[in-house]
């Protein structure tokens, strides 16, 4: 047994009630009940700082900055780049020291190319750079984590 339905409009539908207006209220807008304010959304925004263009982290921003070395530090990232002939990703990291008491530092992670052979010469081409460039009293502060990257 199947039922049929009627596609028929319901004749029992109640249309709206009339209402009564008068000339006033004729073309007349509703008026609103509740009064909204609008406030736009205060969004805090995050700075992500950076350093020769790589994002650092909040920690390692906080010890670049007490320890006055983002000029130091770019001058490092950059060296990086003239030092090893094929160089790549760069990120940071920052390190406290578990042998030397309040003794921290900022490691520069670099990925490297090449046979270990010349990443050893290019290598100390870095560090000689970086004694002769940046001071004496902000070399501790600045480590280079070269990654080996093998052919």
């Amino acid at each position: 047994m199947s039922q049929e339905t009627s596609a028929k409009p319901d004749s029992t539908a109640k249309p709206y009630p009339e209402t009564e207006s008068s000339s006033e209220q004729i073309g007349k807008v509703a008026e609103g009940v509740a009064t909204y304010a609008y406030m736009p959304f205060k969004k805090t925004a995050s700075v992500q700082h950076q350093i020769a263009g790589i994002a650092v982290s909040e920690e390692v921003w906080r010890f670049v900055v007490a320890n006055e070395i983002v000029s130091h530090l770019e001058t490092a990232v950059r060296l990086v780049g003239e030092s090893f002939r094929k160089a790549g990703k760069i990120r940071f990291s920052y390190q406290i020291d578990p042998e030397i008491e309040n003794e921290s530092c900022v490691i520069i992670h670099a990925e490297v190319y090449g046979a270990v052979e010349e990443l050893v010469h290019e290598d100390l081409a870095y560090t000689k750079a970086m004694v002769r460039t940046i001071p004496a009293d902000k070399l501790p502060l600045i480590h280079l984590f070269p990654i080996v990257i093998c052919p």
